[in-house]
């Protein structure tokens, strides 16, 4: 009998191994591949929707400016919004977190944690709570009137998407005139 070439030596399995072993090493590229795109649409997806809730915010913090400005002329908030559903009289010694959003959305408004819901014109799927609150600055000079003094307010803006998942906070200040 005479020998046979070496090309032809049985490989005796170490072919599907090395097979297997290369399907496998692909499927896993694959399923992060996809893991990493199913991410990217999540992620692109959220900042729409927040791009989305800057717009309502606007429209939820010029509703606020409204409300401040339809009180009568050269008096203080602390005197004249007490008890107005926007209006926190003891200022919050941090700024809103998800907890208080929470609360202001499913409670009543209480003495510690208070916020108005804001009605958003027709069109406007996202919802919006706002809130007020001293800050206790105050400065004779900025109002360029010698009997008027500037007092200034935190206001506060939590809009959320018509989904509910994607929530925008907007703190602005607020610059009141009154007399002194």
């Amino acid at each position: 009998m005479t020998p046979r070439p070496p090309y032809c030596v049985r490989s005796r399995g170490s072919a599907l191994i090395f097979t297997l072993a290369a399907l496998l090493v692909i499927a896993l590229g694959a399923l992060f591949t996809l893991r990493g795109v199913l991410t990217d649409a999540g992620l692109t997806g959220r900042f729409g929707e927040r791009a989305k809730n800057v717009p309502a915010s606007d429209l939820a913090l010029q509703y606020l400016v409204t409300q401040i400005e339809s009180r009568p002329a050269g008096q203080m908030l602390e005197i004249d919004a007490v008890g107005q559903p926007w209006y926190l009289a003891t200022p919050l010694t941090a700024a809103p977190g998800p907890a208080y959003w929470t609360a202001c959305e499913n409670q009543p408004a209480t003495s510690q944690d208070t916020c108005a819901a804001v009605p958003m014109p027709a069109g406007v799927s996202q919802t919006a709570w706002v809130f007020v609150e001293p800050t206790g600055r105050t400065d004779s000079y900025a109002c360029n009137t010698r009997n008027l003094d500037a007092v200034y307010y935190d206001l506060w803006v939590h809009t959320v998407d018509s989904q509910g998942t994607v929530a925008t906070n907007t703190e602005a200040l607020y610059k009141l005139c009154v007399l002194d």
